[in-house]
């Protein structure tokens, strides 16, 4: 890699214009057209900025402005630590045109620290802060799911990956989020996660410190098989790093998210998960990438029928990227099963019968 990002000061013109382009879903590609960077605009249908307290979340979202009255349910995402809501581009656009008449929403947030959000206390990624953003992003957006509201709420399905599992899992059991249908957690358990946190600081000492563009860094992630799905890397690699410059003023590419300073919360993002998610007042579903993961409260709760098992051992860590129209399809059958009865519809239905 080249060599250390000197201060954002010395970036050059030329970098920041290939920031600004890629942020608008403009490709900047040096010639490796295999690991070009795509268009966000191919995977959602807008990107809003969504004020809440000291901080501007960058969302990206399908189905708002059409659907803002209808009945269908809303997926939210929640990405995790070092990831953006761009890892989920490929599964929201699974769910979305999967619907014909496309009443349900996708919502995919870039969280705190994260991807284009910006704003003060950027460094507090503590668990409380990050449940605390989370549920006044979605009650922003959707009035009628707080829980002071008297009006009937739209159905929720509140997915999150790794520790953004953490953080939903947790605003569910606090339950300032009505109209909750669902949870859905993505390769996070409580025992595996905590057990696993001595060793990454050094896999994060161990990554590049930089890139020479941003081809480069997809093809880091493909070839170290942090994302096994080129196509999502594509769309989700150029939303994880900034434009930055070496030493020498040479233009460069660093990471957006400087994981080592939250090291100090790791440990509370995990802490006490497997009985929360167990606990959690609505149906449930844990996607694995193997049965490995599970820890004893979690194997107990499941013989016990207490959640529903997806596994899908073909996967990396990043289930979603790797093989999203599984993940997609398991999202819409999950929200298929626990949808609400439609007692009116059913006595319509009899009657017409």
């Amino acid at each position: 890699p080249p060599g250390a990002p000197a201060s954002s000061s010395s970036t050059s013109a030329a970098a920041a214009a290939a920031a600004a382009a890629a942020e608008k879903g403009e490709p900047q590609s040096t010639g490796a057209s295999q690991y070009a960077p795509l268009p966000w605009t191919d995977y959602f249908e807008e990107n809003v900025s969504i004020s809440v307290g000291d901080t501007q979340f960058s969302v990206y979202a399908s189905g708002l402005s059409a659907n803002q009255g209808a009945g269908g349910p809303v997926f939210v995402f929640h990405h995790g630590a070092g990831h953006s809501g761009r890892t989920f581009g490929l599964v929201s656009k699974h769910v979305y045109e999967s619907d014909p008449a496309r009443a349900t929403a996708v919502v995919a947030p870039d969280m705190r620290a994260h991807g284009g959000t910006v704003g003060a206390n950027q460094e507090d990624l503590s668990l409380g802060r990050l449940v605390d953003d989370f549920v006044a992003l979605v009650t922003t957006m959707f009035p009628a799911n707080g829980s002071g509201s008297a009006k009937a709420p739209r159905n929720l399905v509140l997915v999150g990956h790794s520790m953004g599992g953490a953080v939903v899992a947790h605003a569910v059991a606090s339950r300032r989020i009505r109209g909750v249908l669902g949870l859905v957690l993505i390769d996070i358990v409580e025992g595996s996660a905590i057990d696993s946190l001595p060793s990454i600081p050094a896999f994060i000492a161990a990554r590049p410190a930089s890139f020479g563009s941003i081809e480069s860094a997809i093809r880091w992630h493909v070839d170290a098989n942090h994302i096994q799905n080129t196509e999502s890397a594509r769309l989700s690699v150029p939303s994880l790093i900034k434009p930055a410059a070496t030493a020498d003023g040479a233009p460069c590419w660093t990471w957006r998210t400087d994981l080592l300073p939250s090291q100090k919360f790791w440990h509370g993002w995990y802490a006490g998960l497997s009985s929360t998610f167990v606990s959690a007042p609505t149906a449930k579903l844990l996607i694995l990438a193997g049965t490995d993961r599970l820890d004893k409260d979690l194997l107990i709760a499941q013989m016990q029928g207490k959640f529903q098992l997806e596994l899908l051992p073909a996967a990396g860590h990043t289930i979603q990227e790797d093989l999203p129209a599984v993940v997609g399809d398991a999202l819409i059958s999950f929200c298929k099963r626990n949808q609400p009865l439609d007692i009116s519809e059913i006595r319509r239905r009899n009657q017409a019968s």
